[in-house]
């Protein structure tokens, strides 16, 4: 489910995931295979360039990338004008209590 949602189906299937972060690069596109390592894997981002995209990239408010600040974002309502909230960037967008883990 998705907020109380069930997920539609362009989620995919039989294995349907939404990956909550606030810049696609993080986000997986589809699941190719699953693979548990013991080390950090290179990823596409940070192969090809580390400084701005390393693991820890999008998830640590007060480290800003190199070229924007990450302390805030802007929030988009669902209301019709469109409008938006800039709030407050959450260490690991606000899924810490689950992700903080996988940085450690």
């Amino acid at each position: 489910m998705i907020f109380g949602h069930d997920l539609p189906k362009q989620h995919g299937a039989p294995l349907r995931m939404v990956i909550p972060w606030k810049y696609g690069f993080k986000g997986a596109k589809s699941i190719v295979k699953i693979e548990f390592t013991a080390k950090q894997p290179a990823t596409y981002w940070n192969t090809i360039d580390a400084h701005e995209y390393d693991f820890e990239a999008n998830v640590n408010p007060s480290k800003p990338h190199p070229r924007w600040s990450q302390a805030t974002e802007k929030f988009i309502g669902s209301r019709s004008d469109l409008s938006w909230e800039i709030i407050e960037t959450l260490p690991y967008n606000g899924y810490g209590e689950y992700v903080a883990s996988l940085y450690s």
